[in-house]
């Protein structure tokens, strides 16, 4: 994922999670707010989710799943929260559930 379409710094962050709308699921908390222009997504990881070798997979598994199905034209801020249930090999299953998580948030600002 290109650096124009991440969310990077600590003040976004908690100003999307504090301020915008959330949608959690067994694995995940999405936080979304409406944005100006393309999407542009925030991963965060905590240490409890493992060592930072897991964490850095997590990350790289999401970015996939966000490149393979979600369009980065819709207008959004994301910020997705990684659960400490999440499980690296269940990758086709955390997908479908991130995946569809994302496209009901999407759903009502259309």
């Amino acid at each position: 994922m290109k650096r124009q379409f991440r969310i990077l710094k600590h003040q976004e962050f908690d100003r999307i999670i504090h301020g915008g709308k959330a949608l959690r699921t067994p694995h995940y908390s999405v936080y979304s707010e409406p944005h100006e222009g393309k999407a542009r997504i925030g991963i965060a990881v905590s240490k409890k989710n493992g060592g930072a070798v897991t964490r850095v997979k997590i990350k790289r598994q999401i970015r996939a799943m966000i490149a393979a199905g979600f369009d980065l034209n819709t207008p959004v801020n994301l910020i997705i929260v990684v659960r400490p249930s999440y499980d690296t090999e269940a990758y086709s299953s955390e997908s479908e559930e991130l995946l569809s998580s994302l496209h009901s948030i999407k759903e009502p600002q259309n």
